[in-house]
Parts: C-alpha cells; sequence; structure tokens
C-alpha cells in the first residue's frame, strides 16, 4: 500500500507497486492494467497522482497507452547477447536488428594515462569511440583499446561503420579465445549523457571488457555505457561458433 508519510512521492510509490506487480507476472504483456479511476479507487488517492504514475511508466516503455481502450502491459524488450566474443554487430544482426555506427573519433595511438584499470595504462594503445544506434535510437557508446603490436596499420583502415570483430578475424586471422567483463551500474559523464540522449542523472550498465586472444592476453579492452530501456542484454560464455 501506499506510505503518505513517506518522503517518497505518492505517484512514484505508485509507479513501483505496478513496476512490481508487471516483473512479478501479476500484469501481463498484452494485459489491460486498471484504469486511472479504478487505481485512484483502490489506493485512495487522485487521479492526477496516478496519471503521473502512469506517466512514469509509460517513459519506462512498462505500459503503453491506447486511445479509448487504457493502458497496457509492454512486451519485454528482446534480449540482445551484446556481451558475446562475436562482437556489437553479430549481437544485433543475430535479432534482425539494424544498427547505424557513428564514429565519435577514428582509430589513431594514443597515450593512456591515469587509467589504473586499463591494461595499456601508462603506454600507448589504438583508440576508437564510437556510439551505436538500433533502430534509429542511440543504445551504447563504446571506447575501445586495441595492442598496436597485435593490430599493427589497424590506424590505417576506415573501421567506422564496419564490424571489428569481423576485421580481426578477417585481417588479422584473431579470433578471441575468451575474456572478462565487469558490470557496474553508474551515472555517465554529461557529454556520454548527450551522445545517449539521455537526461543527466540517468543511470546506465557501464562494462569494462577485456579479451584475451592466442598470445596475447588483454589485447582489446573496452569500456561501454548502455541503454537499458530498449533492449535487455545477455551474456554468452565462450567463443563464437
Amino acid at each position: 500500500m501506499l506510505n503518505p508519510d513517506s518522503p517518497i512521492p505518492l505517484y512514484h510509490q505508485l509507479a513501483e507497486i505496478v513496476t512490481d506487480r508487471i516483473k512479478s507476472g501479476a500484469y501481463r504483456p498484452g494485459e489491460n492494467i486498471p484504469s486511472e479511476i479504478a487505481m485512484a479507487k483502490q489506493y485512495g488517492i487522485g487521479r492526477p497522482t496516478v496519471r503521473q504514475a502512469m506517466d512514469v511508466l509509460v517513459q519506462k516503455k512498462l505500459i503503453q497507452r491506447r486511445r479509448g481502450a487504457g493502458s497496457f502491459v509492454m512486451p519485454p524488450p528482446p534480449s540482445v547477447d551484446l556481451f558475446s566474443l562475436g562482437g556489437t554487430s553479430r549481437a544485433f544482426l543475430t535479432h534482425g536488428i539494424d544498427i547505424q555506427k557513428i564514429s565519435l573519433r577514428p582509430v589513431s595511438l594514443v597515450p593512456v594515462t591515469k587509467q589504473p584499470d586499463n591494461p595499456f595504462n601508462e603506454s600507448s594503445a589504438f583508440f576508437l569511440s564510437r556510439v551505436i544506434k538500433a533502430e534509429g535510437t542511440p543504445v551504447l557508446k563504446e571506447d575501445i583499446f586495441l595492442d598496436p603490436e597485435l593490430f599493427r596499420n589497424l590506424d590505417r583502415m576506415d573501421v567506422s561503420t564496419q564490424s571489428l570483430s569481423k576485421l580481426v578475424a578477417d585481417r588479422y586471422h584473431l579470433v578471441p579465445e575468451n575474456g572478462t567483463q565487469t558490470f557496474t551500474v553508474a551515472v555517465p559523464d554529461p557529454a556520454t549523457a548527450q551522445l545517449l540522449d539521455l537526461l543527466p542523472n540517468t543511470p546506465v550498465l557501464r562494462v569494462f571488457r577485456e579479451l584475451n586472444f592466442p598470445r596475447a592476453p588483454k589485447a582489446v579492452y573496452a569500456v561501454l555505457h548502455c541503454r537499458t530501456d530498449h533492449f535487455a542484454f545477455s551474456q554468452t560464455i565462450g567463443s563464437p561458433a
């Protein structure tokens, strides 16, 4: 039930209650949830408060309003195996999702400093940065560091629009053996939030990724900032077929 003495606004409390019922399956995908009038009566609050709660759920893409029919539970977002060793492009194309890669910085050799978690810290690495759009919406930002000895002349190639994992396999005949990834929830810096079309202080999934190649451990290091309101991200363990 709602707690009027809580510092948490009533509309936010109601939004959390409905969210929990959607996640638990009490309200199923495609199902019509109770009307604003019914919820206002059930919880002893005004319709404007219910409407605010529903606005939150619409923004989270948990429900969809249909004029004259009410509000319906949205189906869960597609699960994209973004973190498999097959690479970003393959992860989306497997689901028939077209993506667009927007280069923020082409491949160049850069010094790496003051990044203690980066295996290239206090040395140099090839670096590229790009935003991935899926269905017209920016869904993730990739900052990628690569071993300049293993991937010689990479800075002479145009990787802005092609699959980096495919290029590595075709040009260098290399496929990662395995990798490690660390997942955190973080608020991106203002520039990254703007690139991902997010409001300030919106949390994202942040991934630190290391890929190990034959006789070349940690040859690729990447930091990904991922929106989670359009896709659910999963992980496959092991090498791609």
